[in-house]
């Protein structure tokens, strides 16, 4: 894979945007999700209210009808003579009532099951014959023992208990007898219904295409559903016993019989029934379909024109900064005479260019002071001892500036002004420090503030993999110390430790006293040395201990024999570097001076 396609800026540029797209494709099916699931359980609500209120009417227009058309057989002679008389009834009475009482049933209610005549006077007559007209076999049945009111009653679903049948499931009508002579109840008819003819007669129960409409009683009992073998047996003993527990006030979404229903009840007043509304959810959902596949080709037609448009947009932004990452290439070279081209265009990459060029300038005189200042130490070294040290300690200086350009060219490939800003000031610092020579010991502190600019220009380079700490106890801080003793190591541990691991590590500072010595560590937990590396090193900083003056000047052996040997002309051979090394966990670098009393600091 081409790692410099991945992070150039265009291809950053066009994956934000796609991102972007994508979140916004998210939201917009979560939300269109959300809402057409609110609108499409109002609309099964809505349907389900009205298939109850119909019902409801329905049901009330039946029980009307059957009292008008019982009223003639109620003012019938033989009827209001039964009603009065107290005596039991004679059986040709009893035979002729009957004969009426079925002809009724007959003519045009085949949805009776049962009609009974019932008397104040405690006398029964049924349709099922002279010998079944007798109270007590139906004192079991629960309209036996109702009052007799003035209104027209209703009681609901239950199973009969009729002499020599099996028992169904019916709701009774109560409709009161007037005495037509004292306008009084003199009784009442008992009319049994079956549910599920009557309300065949309601019409159409269909909801949607495939969605219907089935009712089941207060206790569970299926009144009336399209499938026959359901009815009159209880919900909890046919598939439908998953959804008598979406029983509330909104629609539910049940899953049942393999797919997703949309399933709401409605409660008859009248009958106390409960109203069940199904409707398969794929059929309800199919405006939720159409509207996701429109949102999701906007999706892909919007993902093409970025794909097209954006990298032409985005070169124009980019060829200006190639333009910059160019220039900067050949700084690193070493040229230092190389400047960018400044238009008149007042934005940001022409601040950019400013800041550059202002920035090589300094660094151009800088350099030019740190050769005049070299010369000068040489020129004046009094002792073969400082000229060493001097000779040893101005060799990292320009490595450091070679490093730090390094970090400059890929950041400028990447980042904006403001951050390149920071590493030319961080740069400035610490060539700066490097620059003076007025004392070569200066205070711990002074040392660590070098480090962390240095440790600043990583981070700017590195900002979401690498961390560093310096955990150094203040007693320690004035102690004097070698000037650019730690910031070479702590270099080293982000060249060989943090670089390789593409910026994904860490460096440690740490410090302690043993006796009246000072314990300086540098840690990383980089991928460590082989035990031959480690060998090499340890033998080269043996040899900086027994001639110093003729240390090597740190080219491919990480700079410590440099470090060591100055340390060692400085303080004497019980002090200088030590390197330990594990494979896969990183690196420690421990550097002991002595623990002397404080001097004053010179930054």
């Amino acid at each position: 894979m081409n790692i410099k396609f991945l992070t150039s800026y265009r291809t950053r540029m066009t994956i934000g945007f796609l991102l972007v797209i994508m979140l916004a494709l998210i939201v917009a099916l979560t939300i269109a999700d959300r809402q057409v699931g609110r609108v499409i359980g109002r609309d099964v609500r809505q349907l389900s209210s009205e298939a109850a209120a119909r019902f409801n009417y329905d049901i009330d227009s039946y029980v009307e009808q059957l009292a008008e058309s019982a009223a003639p057989l109620a003012a019938g002679e033989q009827l209001q003579h039964f009603l009065r008389e107290s005596a039991a009834a004679k059986p040709e009475e009893t035979e002729a009532i009957e004969k009426e009482l079925r002809k009724y049933v007959a003519t045009n209610r085949p949805e009776i099951a049962g009609m009974f005549l019932m008397s104040k006077h405690d006398k029964l007559i049924s349709i099922f014959s002279y010998y079944y007209s007798q109270s007590n076999f139906y004192s079991n049945e629960p309209w036996f023992s109702l009052p007799f009111g003035e209104r027209i009653e209703l009681y609901p679903t239950h199973y009969t208990k009729y002499p020599n049948q099996a028992p169904f499931p019916v709701f009774s009508v109560i409709l009161p007898i007037f005495d037509v002579e004292t306008v009084e109840v003199a009784g009442h008819f008992v009319l049994d219904i079956m549910p599920e003819k009557v309300i065949n007669k309601f019409g159409e129960t269909g909801l949607g295409r495939t969605g219907y409409h089935f009712v089941a009683s207060s206790d569970g009992i299926v009144v009336y559903h399209p499938n026959r073998e359901w009815i009159g047996r209880s919900m909890s003993e046919t598939p439908l016993e998953k959804l008598q527990y979406a029983l509330s006030d909104t629609a539910s979404k049940v899953s049942w019989e393999g797919e997703e229903w949309y399933v709401s009840v409605n409660r008859s007043n009248r009958m106390n029934w409960n109203i069940f509304s199904i409707v398969p959810s794929a059929e309800m959902e199919s405006g939720l379909q159409a509207v996701r596949m429109s949102i999701i080709w906007t999706f892909v037609i919007v993902s093409l024109l970025i794909l097209i448009i954006v990298p032409l947009l985005a070169n124009r932004f980019t060829k200006r900064i190639v333009v910059l990452k160019n220039v900067m290439a050949k700084a690193a070279t070493g040229d230092l005479d190389v400047r960018a081209e400044v238009n008149d265009r007042p934005d940001e990459i022409h601040y950019l260019y400013r800041g550059f060029n202002q920035m090589m300038d300094r660094l151009q005189k800088l350099v030019g002071e740190v050769y005049e200042l070299q010369l000068k130490e040489m020129q004046l070294s009094i002792r073969q001892k400082e000229a060493v040290i001097r000779s040893l300690q101005n060799q990292i200086n320009p490595h450091l500036l070679y490093n730090t350009l390094g970090i400059i060219k890929s950041m400028a490939y990447l980042e904006n002004m403001p951050k390149i800003e920071k590493i030319a000031r961080s740069l400035a610092d610490v060539y700066r420090y490097t620059a003076r020579f007025e004392n070569e010991e200066v205070t711990l502190r002074d040392e660590l503030d070098i480090v962390s600019k240095y440790l600043e220009i990583v981070r700017l380079r590195f900002p979401s993999s690498f961390t560093s700490m310096l955990s150094i106890p203040d007693k320690f801080l004035s102690s004097p110390c070698m000037k650019l003793t730690l910031q070479p190591i702590v270099e080293n541990a982000v060249k060989y430790g943090i670089e390789p691991r593409g910026g994904d590590g860490a460096v440690i500072v740490s410090a302690y006293d043993e006796g009246e010595d000072l314990l300086v560590e540098i840690a990383d937990n980089g991928k460590g040395m082989p035990q031959e590396q480690l060998d090499e090193l340890r033998a080269m900083l043996k040899q900086a201990t027994e001639e110093p003056d003729k240390a090597s000047s740190g080219e491919g052996s990480l700079g410590l024999p440099n470090v060591h040997a100055r340390l060692v002309l400085r303080y004497g051979r019980d002090y200088g570097v030590r390197l330990d090394s594990f494979v896969g966990q990183g690196t420690v670098v421990t550097v002991r001076i002595p623990f002397k009393r404080p001097i004053v600091s010179t930054s």
